[in-house]
C-alpha cells in the first residue's frame, strides 16, 4: 500500500469514527425552559371583593410578546380589547392602563399552587378609585 493510500484510509477510518460518535440528543443542551405563562392560561371564576361580584376572566398567551398575556373581562369592564399583564415567575404584573372602556387599571397578583390566583389593584373610574382584591380560581 502506496504512503497515499494508507492516509487515505486513515482518514476515512477517522472520520467513520468521528461521525459515529455524534448524538443528536446531546446532553449537554439545557432543558427546554418551560413557558411561565402556561398556567396562567384559561378561564378563571372570579370573586372580587371591591364589587361584591363575580365574574368570569379569560387568559391567553399574547402571541406578540413571550412574557405577556391578554386579558379579557378584567375587573367585569367587558372592555373590548383585552388588558396587558407581564408574567414573571408565579408574578402577574397589570401596568397602569386605560382600557377600552377608559377605567385606569394597575395591580398584580400571585398564581399559587392550589391553581388560584390572588390580585390587588387599583381601578380608578371616573375620576373615582377603588382598591381592590380579587381571586381568580381556575376552571
Amino acid at each position: 500500500m502506496t504512503g497515499f493510500n494508507k492516509i487515505a484510509v486513515f482518514v476515512f477510518l477517522f472520520s467513520l469514527l468521528m461521525l459515529g460518535g455524534c448524538d443528536t440528543a446531546d446532553d449537554n443542551n439545557p432543558s427546554p425552559v418551560p413557558d411561565a405563562r402556561d398556567k396562567f392560561v384559561g378561564n378563571w371564576n372570579v370573586t372580587e371583593i371591591c364589587s361584591k361580584s363575580n365574574y368570569v376572566v379569560t387568559i391567553d398567551k399574547d402571541p406578540s410578546n413571550s412574557a405577556q398575556v391578554l386579558i379579557n373581562n378584567f375587573a367585569d369592564a367587558k372592555a373590548v380589547q383585552p388588558d396587558t399583564a407581564i408574567i414573571a415567575g408565579s408574578s402577574i404584573v397589570l401596568y397602569a392602563q386605560v382600557n377600552s372602556e377608559n377605567w385606569l387599571l394597575e395591580g398584580s397578583g400571585h398564581y399559587n399552587s392550589d391553581e388560584t390566583i390572588d390580585w390587588a389593584y387599583a381601578l380608578t373610574i371616573g375620576g373615582t378609585q377603588d382598591n381592590c382584591t380579587a381571586t381568580y380560581v381556575k376552571n
